[in-house]
C-alpha cells in the first residue's frame, strides 16, 4: 500500500508574508524568547531538531517538488539560534539538492545574530542563507522592556550592521499599537524612536532591505491579552493606528538618497495595505494614510484581520 510522503511540521506554523510560496522546513520548534504579544511558542517546547531529521524532510520535499523549489524558509520562531555548524550544513544541503534554489531564510532575534561572529555569518551567507527576518517591534527601549523583548535599539543597530556586512538581507518588522491607547505619548515616542532607529541602520549603498509594519493583535494566551483582560491595556483603534504609522513615516529621513528600503504594511493584521520605498515615496504613503484616516470605509474590518 502506498503511503503519502509528508514533511514534518510543529503546528501552528508562522512564516513571513513574503515567504508564502517558499518551501517551509522545520529546523527548530518554538522560540527561545517569550514576548508578551507573541503566540509562536504557546504550547511549544523549544528545541533544535536533529540535522538528519531535517535532511529527511528536505529529501521528502525533493521527491515531492523536484526542481521547482526556489526558496526555502527555515522554521520556527528564531531558527537563527541554531548552532552555526548545523545551520550551515542544512543550508549547504538545501542548495545542493535543489538546483534552482535562490536562497534560504530564517526568523532571527537580534541576540541570535550578535552571538554569531562576522565570519560565521559570512559563511552562512556564502552558503545560501540570504535573508533574516527580525522582529524589531519598536525603537523605544522602555516599550521593548515592557513587552519583554529581551533586546534594545542598540542591539538592533549592531545586529543590522552585522547582517549587512555579511551580505544577508535585513527584513525588519515593527508593530503598530504596541503601546496601547492608554497613553498617547507612548504611541508618539514609539513612532519617533522607531523612525530614528530605521534612520540609523540605513546603509550607505543601494542594496535592497525591508521595513514592514504589523498591527497589534491580542490573541488569547498571550501576556498582552491577560493585561487587557485585567484592564491594564487598551487596544488602539484604527484611526490611532494610522496616525501612529503616519508619525513614523514623516520622521524617516535618510541621509543616503539612493537608499533602497522597501516598505510594506500588507500583513493580514493591518487595516490598510501600503507599499512603497522609503523615504522616496514618503509623500505618497502619507497621502494614502490621510485618506484612510478620513475614510474608514476603505479599512479592513476587524473580523478580516488576523495573524
Amino acid at each position: 500500500m502506498h503511503t503519502k510522503e509528508e514533511i514534518y511540521y510543529c503546528k501552528p506554523v508562522f512564516r513571513p508574508p513574503s515567504e508564502g510560496y517558499s518551501l517551509l522546513i522545520q529546523v527548530t520548534e518554538g522560540c527561545t524568547y517569550k514576548c508578551d504579544f507573541c503566540v509562536s511558542n504557546i504550547g511549544k517546547k523549544f528545541l533544535v531538531r536533529e540535522v538528519d531529521n531535517v535532511k529527511k524532510d528536505l529529501d521528502t520535499a525533493k521527491r515531492i517538488y523536484g526542481s521547482n523549489v526556489k526558496r526555502i524558509f527555515f522554521l520556527d520562531g528564531n531558527a537563527m539560534v541554531t548552532p552555526t555548524e548545523k545551520l550551515l550544513e542544512l543550508t549547504k544541503y538545501s542548495m545542493k539538492i535543489f538546483p534552482n534554489l535562490e536562497r534560504c531564510g530564517v526568523y532571527a532575534h537580534a541576540k541570535d545574530i550578535l552571538k554569531k561572529s562576522d565570519i560565521q555569518l559570512k559563511e552562512l551567507s556564502n552558503a545560501g542563507l540570504k535573508i533574516a527576518y527580525i522582529g524589531f517591534e519598536s525603537g523605544y527601549d522602555k516599550l521593548l522592556e515592557d513587552i519583554h523583548k529581551h533586546a534594545t535599539r542598540d542591539d538592533y543597530i549592531k545586529a543590522s550592521n552585522k547582517l549587512m556586512k555579511a551580505n544577508i538581507t535585513l527584513s525588519a518588522t515593527f508593530i503598530n499599537g504596541l503601546g496601547g491607547a492608554n497613553n498617547p505619548e507612548i504611541s508618539k515616542t514609539h513612532a519617533l524612536e522607531s523612525a530614528d532607529l530605521v534612520n540609523k541602520i540605513c546603509p550607505d549603498d543601494d542594496r535592497i532591505w525591508y521595513i514592514a509594519f504589523l498591527t497589534l493583535m491580542t490573541p488569547s494566551g498571550t501576556e498582552i491579552f491577560k493585561r487587557m483582560a485585567k484592564g491594564e491595556f487598551q487596544e488602539m483603534n484604527s484611526v490611532e493606528i494610522l496616525r501612529e504609522l503616519k508619525e513614523f513615516i514623516k520622521n524617516v529621513k535618510f541621509q543616503n538618497k539612493s537608499a533602497n528600503c522597501i516598505f510594506r504594511s500588507n500583513h493580514a493584521s493591518n487595516y490598510l495595505p501600503i507599499k512603497g520605498v522609503l523615504d522616496r515615496d514618503k509623500e505618497k504613503i502619507i497621502e494614502v494614510l490621510n485618506y484612510g484616516i478620513t475614510h474608514s470605509d476603505i479599512l479592513r474590518p476587524d473580523f478580516y484581520r488576523g495573524l
